[in-house]
């Protein structure tokens, strides 16, 4: 590389969608099965939120570098990246098995317990994934708009909008196994965490923008910079309080409409703190001053060793 690496792009705001709309999409279908009985949502949603778990790790090998070394992600227990390494490969298997109990031509499909027992280990390692990015984020300090424990709130909020949203549509493309299903209740539930989402985001503005100095300028890219625009009438309007309103809606379309707005609005939201937060850096005492220090490769004392 011929610089260090100093912020992260699309890839990883991609991920963390995927990631954490699977991880909640599987946390609800554990729940539903253990609480409302088998086969109340689509078998689609189990699988695609494995699968969208596995395509997020995969933007994310490549976002980080070296994708042949990717495996030494999953050697350092002590690192937060082998921690939710290890738990979301855990979660992707288990959502997998569990959408074989919806198919007989299993042999195990009949075996309740198990099935059950599979549902309770997607609804831990679910919930850790669909909380790990914003965890991920929090942990870093010198982001002033990333540093702590509103992140994890904003993120799972989001996860769980989107996982609804998802399951929802699944539901049109295959129905329930069994009836009634819970579908019918999750547009109610998209307004209801929409409306959630927007009091949270409007709190941690609101706290980051009365914070510190660096707090302030990150808070104002969205509230009043460069990223305002598509904050406010993307992520906000179209992306939260569309969906809020049209899920509440006695009609199947203007829902199903919204459930594809909650999802756009997911993903901007991601796309928006990624590059918001990474625009903005608290540099540790004495960093600037090293940095400034460092060659920028056109000195004299270097341009002579580049003798031909």
């Amino acid at each position: 590389m011929s610089q260090k690496h100093e912020g992260w792009g699309w890839m990883l705001a991609v991920d963390f969608f995927f990631a954490g709309m699977g991880g909640a999409m599987l946390l609800i279908a554990g729940i539903t099965d253990l609480f409302a009985g088998e086969g109340r949502t689509s078998a689609l949603a189990s699988f695609l939120g494995a699968a969208f778990m596995a395509l997020g790790s995969g933007l994310l090998i490549f976002e980080l570098g070296r994708p042949f070394q990717s495996w030494r992600v999953f050697m350092n227990p002590k690192a937060i990246l082998t921690v939710g390494a290890w738990v979301m490969s855990l979660a992707i298997g288990a959502g997998l098995v569990y959408t074989t109990f919806s198919f007989t031509v299993f042999p195990w499909s009949g075996a309740a317990l198990l099935r059950q027992l599979v549902a309770a280990f997607m609804i831990v390692t679910g919930l850790v994934v669909a909380t790990y990015p914003g965890v991920l984020l929090g942990r870093l300090k010198g982001r002033p708009l990333w540093a702590g424990p509103g992140m994890t709130a904003l993120f799972l909020t989001s996860s769980l909008v989107t996982a609804f949203a998802a399951h929802f549509l699944c539901g049109f493309v295959v129905a329930p196994a069994k009836a009634p299903g819970v579908l019918g209740g999750f547009p109610a539930i998209i307004a209801a965490l929409s409306a959630v989402q927007l009091l949270l985001w409007f709190s941690y503005l609101w706290v980051k923008r009365s914070g510190t100095e660096a707090e302030a300028t990150a808070a104002g890219r969205l509230i009043c910079g460069e990223y305002s625009a598509v904050f406010n009438f993307i992520f906000i309007l179209v992306g939260t309080v569309l969906p809020l309103a049209a899920a509440l809606v006695p009609s199947a379309v203007v829902q199903a409409a919204a459930a594809v707005l909650a999802l756009l609005g997911g993903l901007v939201m991601r796309n928006l703190v990624v590059y918001a937060g990474g625009a903005d850096r608290t540099w540790l005492p004495g960093e600037a001053k090293y940095r400034s220090r460092l060659p920028h490769g056109d000195e004299a004392f270097l341009k002579a060793w580049n003798v031909k």
